[in-house]
């Protein structure tokens, strides 16, 4: 040949489902990262309320008072207490006790809510890649941190709307 002639230069486009599987996989690796950030925000939280119980305990508030403010058994509050060592007085009123014991409580009822609503989208992320067919159930596991009959179980009869 001598060259000459029409020669493509351009590029070959990606085919659909290579294009929706590595969307999916991006938006399962975004909602691992929030359910992970959200469950040790909750671990963070839990931990305040736990030191604040056992400070109020310490300050002399009753048990049963602080069982009901915070929405536990007055064993668990007990617990609470006598887990918490080293403690002394802070001087804070009854009042300012349960009014911080609330906040607490409001927030991990916020992350609460939160949780609920990233797992929501994560099912739906992988009902629509199972519906698609363009990953398997182990690469799924894998993104989502899941067993793969867990995600079986979770997808069964979802239906999803297109991951997009």
């Amino acid at each position: 040949m001598d060259g000459g002639g029409y020669r493509y230069r351009g590029r070959q486009k990606p085919h659909t489902a290579a294009v929706q599987a590595e969307k999916i996989r991006k938006l399962l690796r975004e909602e691992r990262q929030r359910i992970s950030f959200n469950a040790s925000s909750v671990r963070a939280l839990s931990v305040r309320l736990n030191q604040q119980i056992a400070q109020a305990l310490c300050d002399g508030m009753k048990a049963t008072l602080l069982a009901s403010a915070a929405e536990l058994s007055r064993w668990t509050v007990r617990t609470i207490g006598l887990s918490s060592e080293d403690l002394f007085p802070s001087g804070l009123q009854a009042e300012q006790h349960l009014a911080l014991i609330g906040e607490l409580k409001s927030e991990l009822a916020e992350l609460a809510e939160s949780k609920a609503a990233l797992e929501g989208r994560r099912v739906k992320l992988l009902a629509a890649a199972r519906r698609l067919g363009v990953m398997d159930d182990f690469e799924l596991a894998a993104l989502s941190g899941l067993q793969h009959e867990t995600i079986r179980k979770m997808t069964w009869g979802h239906q999803p709307a297109t991951a997009g």
